[in-house]
């Protein structure tokens, strides 16, 4: 997700418990009667929405959240898994996944703020990109080098 502010959560929650005493929590801290606020969430079909208007913070998704919706979305693409532990994409897989696309698409320094980690650290998890393109380079080179010389 692109977040609307730098202050919002990569992935907020969706969780409409949550997100509707959030709402109704900030509203009520900047003055508004109950009746206002119930008035002011029925204008919208979410209160993400109403979240965005007014420039409150969601909480980021709890891991638990994110394994739900992983295992949701695991089952509904019938993607195998061969885990020992989960027969869905876990947390920590999504993450490793979205780590390669970063440092494959922007490099490593990006990836690493994206990642919330250190250049050095993202490096070192995601080194075998690094390898790979090394060896393909090289590998290029020697098929170069063998058809010129034919």
């Amino acid at each position: 997700m692109d977040p609307p502010t730098e202050r919002w959560p990569v992935f907020p929650t969706f969780d409409q418990r949550t997100l509707a005493g959030l709402i109704q929590d900030e509203l009520a801290e900047r003055g508004e009667l109950p009746e206002a606020i119930t008035e002011r969430r029925e204008e919208y079909a979410r209160d993400l929405l109403l979240a965005l208007d007014e420039d409150i913070r969601p909480p980021s998704i709890t891991t638990d959240g994110a394994r739900t919706i992983l295992q949701r979305l695991s089952e509904a693409a019938e993607v195998d898994i061969d885990h020992p532990k989960h027969d869905y994409l876990a947390p920590h897989g999504g993450r490793r996944g979205m780590g390669e696309v970063l440092v494959r698409a922007f490099g490593y320094t990006v990836a690493a703020r994206y990642l919330d980690n250190s250049e050095e650290m993202v490096r070192e998890r995601y080194s075998h990109i690094e390898a790979g393109e090394l060896g393909d380079v090289a590998t290029e080179a020697l098929e170069e080098v063998d058809s010129t010389e034919r």
